[in-house]
């Protein structure tokens, strides 16, 4: 039996021992970074003191290859500086994007995909919700 790759196997949170990849393996790390980037981001606007509520709702902006947030808060230029000025906060962005995208192209299972889909992580005073818009 061929062991997991161990850089694939770091990513997803997985034993490189083992023979393949679980999607509960994923679906684990997706949930987790999920809570961390939430916690990591509530302390900044705290620092910051950036109000939530109103709810942030960030999205990847693919033509200019940053985070932006989508909606009306109050302070959604301060939000984007703060966040597109932190290469850590946008590497974890894309990783979540794509943890998410994996764990929902396999639960769709051929019914349709993410394309033409945008990952979203909405931020609220109880917590952060991933999800995808049209």
């Amino acid at each position: 039996m061929k062991q997991l790759d161990a850089g694939i196997a770091r990513i997803f949170g997985a034993d490189p021992a083992e023979p393949g990849l679980n999607l509960d393996n994923i679906r684990t790390k997706a949930s987790t970074n999920l809570a961390a980037y939430a916690r990591h981001l509530s302390e900044l606007f705290a620092r910051q003191q950036v109000p939530v509520p109103p709810p942030v709702n960030l999205q990847w902006w693919h033509e200019g290859s940053r985070i932006m947030v989508v909606g009306n808060h109050p302070d959604r230029e301060r939000i984007e500086i703060l966040l597109n000025g932190d290469g850590e906060l946008v590497e974890e962005f894309k990783e979540l994007e794509l943890l998410h995208e994996i764990v929902r192209n396999a639960e769709l299972a051929g019914e349709a995909t993410t394309e033409n889909q945008h990952f979203n992580i909405g931020l609220t005073s109880t917590g952060a919700l991933a999800f995808f818009t049209a």
